[in-house]
């Protein structure tokens, strides 16, 4: 069984022990040795054998259920917890950590094979996988397969795709026709791609995920002043993912009408999200659930593009950037900014005309 000494934990995060003692204020130091951590585990109801993080006011009133063996927090967070006087601080090994938020990340890679769907890279992992094809897949004659590739159940493999070493494709994917896919990528169940999608290598399609499909274009078809159909403007582009994305449960992303629709290396693309054609994510981009970016907008390197938010056609958030969950954007944003709203506006800009509405209506109010 996996399980975690507190060095290990230490030389992983980075962090420092902060409730050792040789009297009776906190943890002996003796005790230390004994710790093993198993799995990590929610603040509410942790146990001796898990690991738990506490870095955010909002779970405050889950510490004093918590009896974790491990507890990481922030440096923020030392003085309140022993102040607090909760069992845990006698019981518990208290990590300190300038960015706890990053430890969790950390900790969490460390834990990864306790979950199936984790699919670690082999030179983390070390767990070299044999080639497999399932006896229902079909599989195109001209189709290369490299070393370690599995194909589960009724999956499609097209004419002439290249499937990098060590990738595997769960049940009921379609690959189409001269795609290729990198190595050590992860195609969940019912993940699509149409003809000629270009695929790095490390890439993560979690299920429902569709790459290539055509554009939304449409150009009226007029008659004396009036809109009397829909003439179908056909893609002829490509969709291209770099290195080491991740894309969400049942996002699209369209082809471009010509050239590419690009989301470059590292970029995480979340649930529910819909990129239109020739739309570019630079390297880092992060565009969370329920996004809709429209035709040949950009994110830029490392920028946030939070929830529920739309980019208008061929506007630009310049890197760094971040854009506010319900954020309509018209126009481009400045590197490095924050912005927010319907009209956008810069960040604190959209508060101070909250403001102003609610004290207009609270001022109505009265009279």
């Amino acid at each position: 069984m996996l399980s975690l000494t507190v060095k290990e934990i230490l030389e992983c995060t980075g962090g420092r022990v902060v409730n050792l003692t040789s009297a009776g204020n906190g943890l002996v130091q003796d005790r230390v040795d004994d710790v093993r951590i198993e799995r990590p585990a929610s603040l509410s109801g942790s146990k001796p054998n898990e690991l738990a993080f506490f870095f955010s006011r909002a779970f405050e009133h889950e510490i004093p259920l918590a009896n974790p063996g491990v507890l990481i927090t922030g440096d923020g967070f030392v003085k309140p917890l022993e102040a607090a006087g909760l069992p845990l601080w006698k019981t518990a090994v208290v990590i300190a950590c300038q960015d706890p938020y990053f430890a969790m990340a950390l900790v969490s890679e460390k834990f990864a094979s306790l979950s199936s769907g984790s699919h670690l890279p082999v030179s983390n992992s070390q767990n070299k996988k044999e080639s497999s094809i399932h006896a229902t897949a079909v599989v195109h004659p001209t189709a290369e397969l490299a070393e370690g590739v599995q194909v589960g159940p009724h999956c499609v493999i097209e004419a002439f795709v290249k499937v990098g070493a060590g990738t595997i494709i769960y049940p009921g994917c379609y690959v189409g026709a001269r795609s290729v896919l990198g190595s050590e990528c992860v195609l969940f169940p019912r993940v699509v791609l149409y003809e000629g999608v270009k695929v790095g290598s490390r890439v993560r399609l979690h299920s429902g995920v569709v790459l290539g499909a055509d554009g939304f274009g449409y150009a009226p078809r007029m008659q004396k002043d009036q809109v009397v159909g829909h003439q179908k403007i056909y893609h002829f582009g490509c969709v291209v993912i770099g290195d080491d994305v991740e894309i969400g449960v049942n996002t699209a992303i369209d082809r471009a009408t010509f050239g590419e629709t690009r989301i470059d290396k590292s970029a995480k693309i979340d649930n529910l999200v819909q990129i239109g054609h020739n739309v570019r994510v630079e390297e880092g981009g992060v565009v969370c659930g329920g996004c809709g970016l429209a035709g040949n907008s950009s994110v830029g390197k490392f920028a946030y593009v939070l929830g529920m938010t739309g980019l208008a056609n061929q506007v630009h958030v310049g890197d760094g950037a971040r854009v506010a969950a319900h954020t309509c954007v018209s126009k481009d944003v400045e590197p490095g900014s924050t912005v927010a709203g319907n009209p956008q506006r810069a960040f604190k800009d959209h508060f101070r005309v909250h403001a102003m509405l609610n004290k207009l209506l609270s001022d109505r109010r009265k009279k």
